[in-house]
């Protein structure tokens, strides 16, 4: 495996989980679909911008990449392994209940400079994904369901994204000791 989509819905830990992988695999980069479909001040760059720089990502070597639904009908065929990420909805409830608080008046590291995290903003955002969690669901579960070709896990909890991590790591591991 050396490409990997790491998606869900807003607020499961998507950043956080692609830099778990990241730890386990350093020689693999992390590319954000937010840094590439956000311009400062959180004003989305126009598809055709955003389409032309995800395919220039996705024809590296190798990359993990994070972000919502709307990346996979372009990215899933790229990929060598798929994982999504699916907790229970008061999970991701309190995580996007939470997460303006962890970057007050910053910027959290995954998105361009200038997309500054505040609170009230940030609930509004997380009231509509939490409205529109079906639609996350039934989006994401149609592409998972026929992506065939490709390693698939539906995390659940932290029990699950332990295990995609370290299947992850493994091919590193065995090149190290010398198995592959």
């Amino acid at each position: 495996m050396r490409k990997i989509i790491v998606t869900g819905a807003n607020g499961v830990g998507k950043s956080r989980f692609a830099s778990e992988l990241a730890s386990a695999r350093p020689e693999v980069p992390v590319v954000s679909f937010d840094a590439i479909k956000l311009r400062t001040g959180w004003q989305q760059r126009p598809r055709p911008e955003i389409d032309a720089a995800l395919a220039m990502e996705l024809e590296r070597e190798a990359w993990i990449l994070e972000g919502g639904p709307s990346l996979l009908f372009q990215a899933v065929g790229k990929a060598d392994a798929l994982v999504w990420l699916d907790p229970p909805e008061l999970v991701r409830a309190w995580q996007l209940a939470t997460r303006p608080w962890k970057f007050l008046g910053k910027t959290r590291p995954e998105l361009p400079p200038g997309n500054v995290d505040w609170p009230w903003q940030q609930y509004q955002f997380a009231v509509r994904s939490l409205r529109n969690a079906s639609k996350f669901r039934r989006s994401i579960s149609e592409v998972f369901g026929s992506a065939d070709a490709i390693q698939k896990w539906r995390c659940r909890d932290e029990k699950d994204r332990v295990a995609v991590i370290s299947k992850w790591a493994k091919p590193q591991t065995e090149r190290r000791i010398g198995l592959t």
